[in-house]
């Protein structure tokens, strides 16, 4: 299965539908364009491609589902948002452009970030496509993966760990799972539930899902080496150093392809698609380092 054709199919699609649905339901002026440009800024769109891509596995058109699809973006954005803001990361730049409190100031950029939240969960409660049941678990799940358990909760671990010295695996492994991991996990659940897999299948996809968040940023720990003057105590070639952190890599990537195994073999289907997004890892894995 080819990524690229797959993304360049769907991307655009993702974007006209975000760009469209926000104009639509954010009437004031100054707040829409401060979402729109956080949430259209670029970005991979990967959250709502492991969402379509689980649907395409299992036979479900996804394009009458795009709103709810997307409704992670919507998260995602207002986390960014915030993440980058002077009391967090205090970034001037996101994607090679200003971040939304520079461009829109401060106030603006928070209450962009505050309205993106409710919109996601009112684009999911919205799609008539869906159960109420499904509704009501999609409604959760996000809460949850978004919430003082899931990113938030690892934002603050995050916040807590930096600057620490002799930060364990245990611990950065912890942030990862859930600033990083839990939206992504929650990609791959959603796309289950909008197709009504059974639990067992469900529980494959979610360790699919946690798998690829821990690969995610492990890879991303080992592509930024060189790029910051302060070594980060939490990076994982910092705490397992480089040839560790690369052989922790391939062992997510392996427990990702277990897991479609596991559900190929369970549902007779073929997970192609999904195991295409593991090649996202290999030009990592392959580097001499």
């Amino acid at each position: 299965m080819d990524l690229i054709t797959f993304q360049n199919s769907w991307v655009p699609k993702i974007q006209a539908q975000l760009d469209e649905q926000i104009t639509t339901d954010v009437a004031q002026s100054e707040l829409q364009a401060a979402m729109r440009y956080a949430v259209l800024a670029g970005g991979k769109r990967l959250r709502p491609l492991l969402t379509i891509a689980v649907l395409e596995t299992f036979g479900v058109t996804p394009d009458s589902l795009l709103q709810a699809t997307d409704a992670i973006e919507l998260v995602h954005s207002y986390s960014l948002i915030h993440d980058d803001l002077p009391a967090m990361d205090d970034d001037q730049e996101r994607r090679g452009q200003p971040t939304t409190h520079v461009k829109f100031g401060e106030d603006l950029a928070i209450l962009a970030g505050d309205a993106l939240q409710p919109l996601a969960f009112q684009w999911l409660s919205q799609t008539n496509q869906l159960s109420v049941a499904q509704r009501l678990e999609l409604v959760q799940a996000l809460a949850l993966a978004a919430g003082g358990n899931g990113m938030v909760g690892g934002q603050v671990l995050d916040m807590a760990y930096t600057g620490a010295d002799n930060v364990t695996l245990a611990q950065a492994t912890q942030v990862h799972e859930l600033k990083t991991g839990a939206l992504l996990r929650y990609s791959l659940v959603a796309g289950g539930i909008m197709a009504e897999v059974d639990q067992t299948t469900r529980t494959a996809l979610d360790q699919f899902g946690q798998a690829f968040g821990l690969a995610f940023q492990i890879k991303d720990d080992l592509d930024d080496l060189g790029q910051d003057d302060v070594e980060d105590k939490q990076a994982y070639p910092t705490i397992l150093t480089v040839p560790g952190a690369v052989a922790a890599l391939q062992e997510q990537v392996d427990v990702a392809r277990l897991a479609l195994n596991q559900i190929s073999a369970h549902c007779q289907v073929s997970t192609d698609l999904l195991d295409a997004f593991l090649q996202y890892f290999d030009a990592t894995l392959e580097k001499k380092w």
